[in-house]
Protein backbone atom coordinates (compact mmCIF):
# COMPACT_ATOMS: atom_id res chain seq x y z
CA UNK A 1 0.00 0.00 0.00
CA UNK A 2 2.55 2.56 -1.08
CA UNK A 3 0.87 5.85 -2.05
CA UNK A 4 2.77 9.00 -1.09
CA UNK A 5 3.70 7.92 2.42
CA UNK A 6 7.29 7.27 3.36
CA UNK A 7 7.97 4.24 5.49
CA UNK A 8 8.10 6.55 8.52
CA UNK A 9 4.62 7.97 8.26
CA UNK A 10 2.05 6.35 10.51
CA UNK A 11 -0.97 4.64 9.00
CA UNK A 12 -3.41 3.42 11.66
CA UNK A 13 -4.88 -0.06 11.28
CA UNK A 14 -3.14 -0.90 7.99
CA UNK A 15 -0.78 -3.49 9.44
CA UNK A 16 -1.08 -6.90 11.06
CA UNK A 17 -4.50 -7.82 9.72
CA UNK A 18 -5.67 -11.40 9.91
CA UNK A 19 -5.69 -13.29 6.64
CA UNK A 20 -9.50 -13.09 6.54
CA UNK A 21 -9.65 -9.31 6.93
CA UNK A 22 -6.55 -8.28 4.98
CA UNK A 23 -8.25 -8.22 1.53
CA UNK A 24 -10.97 -5.94 2.91
CA UNK A 25 -8.44 -3.56 4.47
CA UNK A 26 -6.57 -3.37 1.19
CA UNK A 27 -9.79 -2.78 -0.76
CA UNK A 28 -10.76 0.10 1.53
CA UNK A 29 -7.28 1.59 1.18
CA UNK A 30 -7.40 1.34 -2.62
CA UNK A 31 -10.81 3.06 -2.63
CA UNK A 32 -9.42 5.90 -0.51
CA UNK A 33 -6.33 6.22 -2.69
CA UNK A 34 -8.28 6.19 -5.96
CA UNK A 35 -10.18 9.30 -4.90
CA UNK A 36 -7.08 11.43 -4.39
CA UNK A 37 -6.78 12.50 -8.03
CA UNK A 38 -10.34 12.88 -9.34
CA UNK A 39 -10.93 13.81 -12.98
CA UNK A 40 -14.24 15.50 -13.75
CA UNK A 41 -15.28 15.01 -17.38
CA UNK A 42 -14.79 18.15 -19.44
CA UNK A 43 -17.81 20.41 -19.48
CA UNK A 44 -19.52 18.81 -16.48
CA UNK A 45 -20.51 20.75 -13.38
CA UNK A 46 -18.27 19.71 -10.47
CA UNK A 47 -21.05 19.86 -7.88
CA UNK A 48 -23.47 17.78 -9.94
CA UNK A 49 -20.76 15.25 -10.84
CA UNK A 50 -19.77 14.58 -7.23
CA UNK A 51 -23.36 14.54 -6.00
CA UNK A 52 -24.05 11.79 -8.52
CA UNK A 53 -20.85 9.94 -7.68
CA UNK A 54 -21.68 9.99 -3.97
CA UNK A 55 -25.16 8.62 -4.67
CA UNK A 56 -23.62 5.81 -6.71
CA UNK A 57 -21.20 4.97 -3.92
CA UNK A 58 -23.90 4.88 -1.27
CA UNK A 59 -25.98 2.50 -3.38
CA UNK A 60 -23.05 0.26 -4.33
CA UNK A 61 -23.01 1.16 -8.02
CA UNK A 62 -19.90 1.64 -10.22
CA UNK A 63 -18.35 5.10 -10.14
CA UNK A 64 -17.52 6.94 -13.33
CA UNK A 65 -14.23 8.19 -11.90
CA UNK A 66 -12.90 4.97 -10.37
CA UNK A 67 -11.76 1.65 -11.87
CA UNK A 68 -14.61 -0.82 -11.63
CA UNK A 69 -12.49 -3.44 -9.89
CA UNK A 70 -11.51 -0.94 -7.17
CA UNK A 71 -15.10 0.01 -6.44
CA UNK A 72 -16.33 -3.59 -6.59
CA UNK A 73 -13.69 -4.74 -4.12
CA UNK A 74 -14.64 -2.00 -1.66
CA UNK A 75 -18.35 -2.81 -1.94
CA UNK A 76 -17.62 -6.49 -1.44
CA UNK A 77 -15.53 -5.69 1.65
CA UNK A 78 -18.41 -3.69 3.12
CA UNK A 79 -20.95 -6.41 2.38
CA UNK A 80 -18.76 -9.20 3.76
CA UNK A 81 -17.94 -7.42 7.01
CA UNK A 82 -21.15 -5.47 7.60
CA UNK A 83 -19.69 -2.01 6.91
CA UNK A 84 -21.79 0.94 5.84
CA UNK A 85 -21.47 2.22 2.29
CA UNK A 86 -22.24 5.72 3.56
CA UNK A 87 -18.64 6.09 4.73
CA UNK A 88 -17.43 5.34 1.22
CA UNK A 89 -19.82 7.96 -0.12
CA UNK A 90 -18.64 10.56 2.38
CA UNK A 91 -15.09 10.21 1.08
CA UNK A 92 -16.41 10.86 -2.44
CA UNK A 93 -18.04 14.02 -1.10
CA UNK A 94 -14.69 15.20 0.28
CA UNK A 95 -12.80 14.33 -2.91
CA UNK A 96 -14.48 17.19 -4.78
CA UNK A 97 -12.04 19.51 -3.01
CA UNK A 98 -9.16 17.79 -4.80
CA UNK A 99 -10.37 19.24 -8.10
CA UNK A 100 -8.30 22.28 -8.94
CA UNK A 101 -6.50 24.16 -6.17
CA UNK A 102 -7.20 22.89 -2.66
CA UNK A 103 -7.41 25.61 -0.01
CA UNK A 104 -9.18 26.15 3.33
CA UNK A 105 -9.98 29.62 4.60
CA UNK A 106 -9.97 28.71 8.29
CA UNK A 107 -9.59 25.81 10.73
CA UNK A 108 -13.31 25.05 10.65
CA UNK A 109 -13.23 24.47 6.89
CA UNK A 110 -10.17 22.26 7.24
CA UNK A 111 -11.80 20.28 10.05
CA UNK A 112 -14.91 19.76 7.93
CA UNK A 113 -12.77 18.29 5.18
CA UNK A 114 -10.92 15.99 7.58
CA UNK A 115 -14.26 14.87 9.03
CA UNK A 116 -15.44 13.92 5.55
CA UNK A 117 -12.18 12.51 4.21
CA UNK A 118 -9.97 10.94 6.87
CA UNK A 119 -12.50 10.11 9.58
CA UNK A 120 -14.86 7.88 7.50
CA UNK A 121 -11.91 5.92 6.15
CA UNK A 122 -10.61 5.36 9.67
CA UNK A 123 -14.07 4.36 10.89
CA UNK A 124 -14.36 1.71 8.19
CA UNK A 125 -11.03 0.24 9.21
CA UNK A 126 -11.95 0.49 12.90
CA UNK A 127 -15.21 -1.38 12.38
CA UNK A 128 -13.31 -3.96 10.37
CA UNK A 129 -11.10 -4.39 13.45
CA UNK A 130 -14.17 -4.85 15.68
CA UNK A 131 -14.12 -1.38 17.26
CA UNK A 132 -17.73 -0.28 17.23
CA UNK A 133 -18.77 1.43 20.47
CA UNK A 134 -19.11 5.21 20.56
CA UNK A 135 -16.20 5.80 22.93
CA UNK A 136 -13.84 3.76 20.76
CA UNK A 137 -15.03 5.53 17.62
CA UNK A 138 -14.37 8.88 19.28
CA UNK A 139 -10.77 7.82 19.82
CA UNK A 140 -10.56 6.54 16.24
CA UNK A 141 -11.77 9.91 14.95
CA UNK A 142 -9.06 11.72 16.90
CA UNK A 143 -6.34 9.39 15.65
CA UNK A 144 -7.55 9.90 12.10
CA UNK A 145 -7.24 13.65 12.57
CA UNK A 146 -3.82 13.39 14.15
CA UNK A 147 -2.34 11.09 11.53
CA UNK A 148 -3.85 13.18 8.73
CA UNK A 149 -2.42 16.45 10.03
CA UNK A 150 0.98 14.89 10.68
CA UNK A 151 1.22 13.36 7.22
CA UNK A 152 0.33 16.59 5.47
CA UNK A 153 2.54 18.67 7.73
CA UNK A 154 5.58 16.59 6.83
CA UNK A 155 4.85 16.63 3.12
CA UNK A 156 3.62 20.20 2.98
CA UNK A 157 6.08 21.29 0.24
CA UNK A 158 5.12 18.29 -1.90
CA UNK A 159 1.41 19.01 -1.39
CA UNK A 160 1.92 22.59 -2.49
CA UNK A 161 3.72 21.45 -5.60
CA UNK A 162 0.43 19.70 -6.49
CA UNK A 163 -1.67 22.77 -5.68
CA UNK A 164 -2.84 21.53 -2.28
CA UNK A 165 -2.50 23.26 1.06
CA UNK A 166 -3.79 21.71 4.29
CA UNK A 167 -3.05 24.72 6.47
CA UNK A 168 -5.77 27.36 7.03
CA UNK A 169 -5.20 30.51 5.00
CA UNK A 170 -6.09 32.77 7.93
CA UNK A 171 -3.17 31.24 9.84
CA UNK A 172 -0.81 32.03 6.96
CA UNK A 173 -1.95 35.62 7.16
CA UNK A 174 -1.59 35.63 10.95
CA UNK A 175 2.09 34.67 10.71
CA UNK A 176 2.73 36.60 7.47
CA UNK A 177 3.75 33.53 5.50
CA UNK A 178 2.92 32.90 1.84
CA UNK A 179 2.03 29.60 0.22
CA UNK A 180 5.05 29.95 -2.05
CA UNK A 181 7.32 30.32 0.96
CA UNK A 182 5.87 27.12 2.42
CA UNK A 183 6.62 25.35 -0.85
CA UNK A 184 10.25 26.40 -1.16
CA UNK A 185 11.38 27.77 2.22
CA UNK A 186 13.31 29.26 3.90
CA UNK A 187 12.39 28.56 7.52
CA UNK A 188 11.72 32.09 8.69
CA UNK A 189 10.48 32.90 12.19
CA UNK A 190 6.95 33.26 10.88
CA UNK A 191 7.10 29.92 9.09
CA UNK A 192 8.44 28.20 12.19
CA UNK A 193 5.65 29.59 14.34
CA UNK A 194 3.06 28.55 11.76
CA UNK A 195 4.42 25.01 11.53
CA UNK A 196 4.63 24.76 15.31
CA UNK A 197 0.91 25.50 15.43
CA UNK A 198 0.24 22.72 12.92
CA UNK A 199 2.35 20.32 14.98
CA UNK A 200 0.28 21.16 18.07
CA UNK A 201 -2.88 20.41 16.09
CA UNK A 202 -1.54 16.97 15.17
CA UNK A 203 -0.08 16.20 18.60
CA UNK A 204 -3.24 17.16 20.48
CA UNK A 205 -5.41 14.92 18.30
CA UNK A 206 -3.00 12.01 18.70
CA UNK A 207 -2.99 12.44 22.46
CA UNK A 208 -6.78 12.46 22.58
CA UNK A 209 -6.87 9.17 20.67
CA UNK A 210 -4.14 7.37 22.64
CA UNK A 211 -6.58 5.51 24.92
CA UNK A 212 -7.77 3.40 22.00
CA UNK A 213 -4.68 1.20 22.35
CA UNK A 214 -5.86 0.08 25.78
CA UNK A 215 -9.02 -1.39 24.22
CA UNK A 216 -7.16 -3.48 21.63
CA UNK A 217 -5.92 -7.02 21.69
CA UNK A 218 -2.18 -7.46 22.04
CA UNK A 219 -1.39 -7.74 18.33
CA UNK A 220 -3.35 -4.67 17.26
CA UNK A 221 -2.28 -2.74 20.36
CA UNK A 222 1.40 -3.07 19.50
CA UNK A 223 0.73 -2.16 15.87
CA UNK A 224 -1.09 1.02 16.90
CA UNK A 225 1.45 1.95 19.59
CA UNK A 226 4.27 1.53 17.09
CA UNK A 227 2.71 4.13 14.81
CA UNK A 228 1.53 6.34 17.66
CA UNK A 229 4.99 6.58 19.20
CA UNK A 230 6.46 6.92 15.70
CA UNK A 231 4.17 9.87 15.04
CA UNK A 232 5.30 11.63 18.21
CA UNK A 233 8.93 10.88 17.34
CA UNK A 234 8.47 12.54 13.95
CA UNK A 235 6.93 15.59 15.60
CA UNK A 236 9.84 15.71 18.04
CA UNK A 237 12.28 15.44 15.14
CA UNK A 238 10.54 18.34 13.40
CA UNK A 239 10.88 20.37 16.60
CA UNK A 240 14.56 19.40 16.89
CA UNK A 241 15.09 20.63 13.31
CA UNK A 242 13.53 23.96 14.35
CA UNK A 243 10.62 23.37 11.94
CA UNK A 244 12.81 23.42 8.84
CA UNK A 245 10.97 21.22 6.31
CA UNK A 246 13.15 22.24 3.41
CA UNK A 247 16.79 21.50 4.30
CA UNK A 248 16.24 17.73 4.45
CA UNK A 249 13.35 15.26 4.78
CA UNK A 250 12.05 14.71 8.30
CA UNK A 251 12.99 11.10 8.95
CA UNK A 252 13.88 8.96 11.93
CA UNK A 253 17.42 7.74 12.44
CA UNK A 254 18.08 4.13 13.42
CA UNK A 255 18.48 5.23 17.02
CA UNK A 256 15.12 7.03 16.96
CA UNK A 257 13.49 3.96 15.43
CA UNK A 258 14.91 1.83 18.21
CA UNK A 259 13.51 4.26 20.75
CA UNK A 260 10.09 3.97 19.11
CA UNK A 261 10.31 0.18 19.31
CA UNK A 262 11.21 0.28 23.00
CA UNK A 263 8.41 2.72 23.74
CA UNK A 264 6.01 0.43 21.92
CA UNK A 265 7.07 -2.46 24.18
CA UNK A 266 7.64 -0.73 27.49
CA UNK A 267 5.95 2.66 27.27
CA UNK A 268 2.85 3.76 29.16
CA UNK A 269 -0.14 1.46 28.84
Amino acid sequence: MGDEHTTDLPRPFYDDWSRRRRPAAQALWHWHSALKSPAVPKGEDVTVYFDEERARAESGRPLRGMPEETASAAYEACETHGLTLDWLGTQVEAARLFVGETRFEDADQLETFVRLWAVPHARLLAHLAGLTNSVQIGWVDELARGFFHLAHLLRLPADLARGRLFVPLDELRQYEVSAEQLRTGPATEGARRLLWKQSVRARDALQRGRSLADDLGLRKRYALLRYWHGALALLNELDRRDYDLWAAPIELSRLRRLEVYLLMLFGRR
